[in-house]
């Protein structure tokens, strides 16, 4: 079973919030004690501004409502949901095709049913500018057949007919 929860999303955004309110805080020290320059408005707002981000997804982080599985792949079904509450369940024999779209600044996932129902997902959020390479590891392991699997390499705002009137040139062939 692969899972991937949003809670996930903002425990790497605090992470990176805290490394960025390490390195303003260098910045500024060494503007301020090493090169004693008095203090300005830029290196105030470098610290000010990571100091919030990094408070602003620490109270996301640790706020239970935002706390849900965003994405599920298992032997039995694919669990996609967007927003909380709006989960959609989808059995593998109802799936016609999962194709994963890679782009260079994220990624997205895109179900499609026999009945000609398409549900997405951003993943985006939780693989920042990286391949999902464990999600598709999951859906070969899951799936009941293994042609149901796509992965292309396609710009993010390509809607699945666009993709899949181009997904000779732009699929990803692995050996």
């Amino acid at each position: 079973m692969y899972i991937i929860n949003r809670n996930d999303y903002y425990k790497l955004c605090f992470c990176l919030g805290i490394m960025l309110c390490f390195l303003s805080s260098i910045l500024v020290y060494l503007l301020i004690v090493v090169y004693d320059r008095p203090w300005d408005i830029y290196s105030f707002m470098s610290l000010f501004i990571s100091i919030s981000y990094t408070l602003f997804f620490l109270i996301k982080y640790l706020k239970k409502k935002s706390d849900y599985v965003a994405l599920s792949i298992d032997e039995k079904a694919i669990f996609i949901c967007s927003k909380k509450d709006e989960g959609v369940y989808i059995p593998w024999e109802k799936i016609k095709y999962v194709i994963f779209v890679i782009e260079n600044y994220g990624s997205k996932i895109i179900v499609r049913q026999h009945n000609k129902e398409t549900h997405e997902l951003l993943l985006r959020d939780y693989f920042n500018c990286f391949r999902p390479r464990n999600a598709i590891k999951a859906a070969y392991k899951y799936a009941d057949d293994k042609k149901k699997i796509k992965e292309v390499k396609d710009y993010l705002v390509s809607s699945y007919e666009d993709i899949m009137r181009n997904v000779s040139k732009t699929e990803i062939i692995h050996a």
